[in-house]
């Protein structure tokens, strides 16, 4: 083959041009689109990749194999709607007076709005539960649909509970594919009641529990199970068969990502409001539980009572759940995939998360300018991409009540402090070497004790001394 002038040229200039392709290829969007899923009530150990025995769950699992697995996560409440206010503000929920639930974030800014401020599409779709109203422009987003359940059995008998959720996060992604967008894609799944369809249950008709595979603290919920005339294995298989429809829709979701070519530069995480409701939380015999349900809340019969003993969340070796402070109730599953910058296969067990984090670390990544003065998070994009993330800053949890507990997690300790009102005694548990919580260490440590409560006291005498608020726990 003769070598003419244009055949050197371009053989020249072939490797420059390849590396050309090659960079443009690795070299991430400054605003990579945002997609954040987020389950209602699920333990941290409710799914594979996170140690549950019998969990059907490869979809969220592949998150975790082609993206990093956080276990040291936390929710900022321990109920729906505090979570939910920290993810979405990067404030701690216990300083709102009024109720977010009821009365919105008032003037503080929301993640979505700053990112729609920055060009961002943003769409709301599923639960809801941060605002008295659920329509476009609240809050920036360009559409919101919270799609409740009501009537939703006369719709879904073949999917999940869940699938209209996606469906609708599945076309704004469509139709905003050139991006760069922001979807909250927030599933009912597996908050009470949990009701999937006969033909999911039907796939795990084999699963017979074999308690000696589950922690203690979940081996107390199925004895708690079966002192109320429950079946263990019948109300576990409907929990995984919720938990599966919900996998499967995560499954629809990512492969239309990919189809539609934006699974370089998508950041997709997956995560839970807080931990799983506890059994004993919903006892019509117990009036400490009546007490937390509410004056105005519906009473519990004995088909709905019995229907409540589905709520089988697992936490893997943490103790406790939903409405309390322990790692059960606040430590929550965080997987993070973006295969353009987060490392595959990858486990982070060393950085401390929460969710206040997430509105700094977002803006830092898309180049979003704000106040950090303004928020209660850090930026730990050091984690995401690799490194490991080491706080500036404790965590925080107070319910909103004047006379409820505080609790505070900084370094290795955390500290659940009783108020004069409720009474109860000081615990001091050293998480990095006894993350159930077995262990009250507060006699044995005075110093830290001494130390962690002047924080926590100092921080709960900056929040409000009353609060406007609904009776409903759940929110």
């Amino acid at each position: 083959m003769k070598l003419t002038p244009a055949l050197l040229a371009a053989v020249l200039l072939a490797p420059s041009v390849v590396l050309r392709a090659a960079d443009a290829a690795e070299k991430p969007s400054s605003k990579p689109n945002v997609i954040f899923i987020l389950a209602d009530d699920s333990g941290f150990a409710d799914f594979g990749c996170y140690g549950h025995p019998y969990a059907r769950t490869p979809n969220i699992d592949s998150l975790a194999r082609d993206g990093t697995r956080f276990t040291q996560f936390y929710a900022t409440g321990v109920t729906c709607c505090p979570a939910r206010t920290g993810l979405m503000t990067s404030r701690w929920p216990a300083s709102y007076a009024t109720y977010p639930a009821n009365g919105g974030f008032g003037d503080r800014v929301t993640i979505s709005e700053l990112l729609h401020r920055a060009g961002y599409a943003t769409g709301h779709f599923g639960k809801w539960h941060i605002g008295p109203e659920e329509k476009a422009g609240v809050y920036g987003f360009d559409a919101v649909r919270s799609i409740d359940e009501s009537g939703r059995k006369m719709i879904e008998t073949t999917r999940g509970r869940d699938a209209r959720i996606y469906d609708e996060a599945i076309r704004f992604i469509e139709a905003h594919k050139e991006g760069p967008f922001y979807v909250n894609v927030w599933s009912h799944i597996s908050h009470h009641k949990i009701e999937p369809p006969a033909s999911y249950v039907e796939r795990f008709k084999d699963v017979v529990v074999d308690e000696s595979r589950f922690s203690a603290p979940m081996r107390e919920k199925f004895a708690v199970c079966r002192e109320r005339g429950g079946d263990v294995s019948e109300h576990m298989r409907r929990f995984l068969a919720d938990i599966h429809s919900m996998d499967e829709d995560v499954g629809r979701l990512l492969t239309r990502v990919d189809e539609l070519g934006l699974r370089e530069n998508t950041i997709i995480v997956f995560s839970s409001d807080q931990g799983p409701a506890q059994i004993e939380a919903s006892s019509s015999k117990d009036p400490e539980a009546r007490k937390r349900r509410g004056k105005n809340a519906k009473p519990i019969t004995a088909e709905t009572e019995y229907s409540r003993l589905d709520s089988m969340g697992y936490a893997g070796i943490h103790r406790g759940g939903k409405h309390g402070m322990y790692e059960g109730g606040v430590r929550v599953p965080w997987l993070v995939r973006w295969p353009a910058r987060v490392p595959a296969g990858r486990v982070d067990e060393e950085s401390v998360l929460s969710g206040v984090d997430w509105l700094p670390t977002l803006c830092a990544i898309a180049g979003v300018k704000n106040d950090s003065a303004a928020f209660e998070g850090e930026d730990t994009r050091d984690a995401w991409f690799g490194g490991t993330h080491v706080r500036a800053r404790p965590l925080f949890w107070k319910t909103s009540s004047p006379g409820s507990s505080a609790g505070i997690r900084e370094a290795r300790w955390k500290l659940i402090h009783p108020t004069r009102k409720n009474g109860g005694e000081l615990e001091l548990y050293d998480i990095t070497a006894d993350p159930a919580e077995t262990r009250n260490l507060s006699t044995q440590h005075p110093e830290v004790v001494k130390q962690l409560s002047a924080k926590v006291q100092a921080w709960a005498a900056t929040l409000p001394k009353e609060y406007i608020k609904t009776n409903d726990p759940d929110k």
